[in-house]
Order: structure tokens, then C-alpha cells, then sequence
């Protein structure tokens, strides 16, 4: 099934071992904007050329523009939801992306 991706800030709330911390993530959606997966690792940009490497950062500040994330721990596994809804995370999908 084809989908889309997009970067997000995804809140790490505090364990017994590490502090509390914010991270850009690449996030995938299905077709209907539904989550289906995120990185574990927080992204960084990168480029083999400066200006490369400028825009790559330039995608990742997009982040910034959508609603924070958080990982809830569900009965069976785990999810992303707004933390400030707390709704299931969500994002519209691209104009003109189609199954």
C-alpha cells in the first residue's frame, strides 16, 4: 500500500534513566493519513554539499509547523498521539497522492 512521510517533533517523556526531550522523526502515514510507523532514532540533516546540507535542514524545520507528538504505550504495542489532544497522531495527505 502506497503512502507518505513527513518530519515531526516527537516528545520523549522522562524515564528513570534519561531526561525528558524533544526530537524531529520521520513519520509514515497510510493513504488516509493514519500512522503506520516512525523512526527510532531522531533524524539529522545531511547533504555532500553545503548547500545540500542547508536544504536538508530546511526540511526538517518543517517539523515545527505541525503538532507535537508523544509515544503512548498501548495494550499492544505503541502509538503517536498530539500532546495537546491526545488524539491519534494524523496528517492530511499530499494533494493529488492517490492509491
Amino acid at each position: 500500500m502506497a503512502g507518505f512521510w513527513n518530519y515531526r517533533v516527537i516528545f520523549c517523556e522522562a524515564t528513570k534513566e534519561e531526561a525528558a526531550q524533544y526530537q524531529i522523526h520521520e513519520v509514515e502515514y497510510n493513504l488516509n493519513g493514519k500512522v503506520t510507523n516512525w523512526s527510532e532514532t531522531g533524524a539529522a540533516p545531511f547533504g555532500h554539499t553545503v548547500e545540500e546540507l542547508e536544504a536538508d535542514a530546511d526540511r526538517l524545520k518543517t517539523a515545527f509547523s505541525k503538532p507535537i507528538l508523544k509515544v503512548v504505550r498501548k495494550q499492544r504495542g505503541y502509538e503517536l498521539v498530539d500532546v495537546e489532544t491526545g488524539e491519534e497522531a494524523f496528517a492530511e495527505p499530499p494533494a493529488g497522492l492517490t492509491e
